[in-house]
């Protein structure tokens, strides 16, 4: 259980740097990410609901025991998450530079999510 808290929490953390900048630095985002921010009003959305993601995350790892079926809900969006940028980087749509370290990370947290979860 209390690796399933730390990973939660570090999931926390990062949801809500990524989601910040997102929402509070759009222009500080395409730069971290070498990438144009095409939609100025999707942008922020974006940024608020991995926020919000990230408090639930943080929810989640105060009572594991409690919320133990939502981490499945983080599986999947971390999954999710790997399964886009793949394709994105497989057909093109972006580099290596632009989708591959958030993909490496999505892989990382889904695998410690499943891993954890079991224990």
């Amino acid at each position: 259980m209390k690796a399933l808290r730390n990973t939660l929490l570090a999931l926390t953390l990062y949801m809500t740097v990524i989601g910040g900048l997102f929402l509070l630095a759009p222009r500080v985002a395409e730069a971290a990410f070498q990438t144009s921010l095409p939609d100025a009003a999707l942008t922020p959305l974006y940024g608020q609901l991995m926020i919000v993601i990230a408090l639930m995350a943080y929810l989640v790892s105060t009572d594991v025991a409690t919320y133990r079926k939502l981490v499945w809900a983080f599986v999947f969006a971390e999954a999710g998450h790997v399964l886009i940028f793949g394709w994105q980087l497989m057909s093109g749509i972006a580099s290596f530079a632009q989708v591959g370290p958030p993909m490496i990370i999505a892989a990382i947290f889904t695998t410690l999510l499943l891993v954890f979860n079991r224990k």
